[in-house]
């Protein structure tokens, strides 16, 4: 069986979770991304999913990853459906399928590198010293690296490396 097999048929097992999801758009409602990019619509991924459309174009669809996991979405559900939750396996079964795209890749290395997605700019710093705040503290590089190793964010991190080589 193909890695692409395998992931389709670890996605189909989700399909527990939401067989019981009836189309209400409680969901897209109240979700922050959708109010401002209507292309990503979390009603709509459920669709496909309850259609049966998760081949590997779902996984394909840059669209999941506009999802910020807030996961109003999870809490507004009428059904009690996990949506958030729904959504994560999708980009990590993307992420397996060696499909994220170039930003995602980029904060990964980020995060392994500096231990934040984004340095703090001297500007800001200078602010801080002039409003007279404490510094902030610096990251433990070292359980941060370790965390990402235990959760697979490194070996993931590897595989979409290897793929855009």
């Amino acid at each position: 069986m193909t890695e692409s097999n395998e992931v389709l048929e670890e996605f189909r097992e989700l399909f527990d979770i939401i067989k019981l999801c009836y189309q209400c758009g409680t969901c897209a409602g109240g979700c922050p991304v959708f109010r401002q990019y209507t292309k990503f619509n979390p009603r709509r991924i459920m669709e496909k999913l309850l259609l049966g459309e998760y081949n590997e174009q779902l996984f394909d669809d840059q669209q999941i990853w506009y999802c910020s996991m807030c996961y109003t979405c999870s809490t507004r559900c009428p059904q009690g459906i996990d949506i958030g939750h729904v959504i994560t396996e999708i980009k990590n079964l993307a992420v397996r399928l060696k499909n994220a795209p170039p930003g995602i890749v980029a904060e990964m290395e980020a995060i392994l590198e500096t231990g934040t997605t984004a340095a703090i700019s001297q500007s800001i710093l200078k602010r801080r010293e002039k409003l007279e705040l404490p510094e902030l503290p610096k990251a433990d590089l070292g359980e941060i690296q370790k965390l990402l190793e235990v959760t697979g964010v490194v070996e993931s991190l590897s595989l979409l490396k290897e793929e855009s080589s």
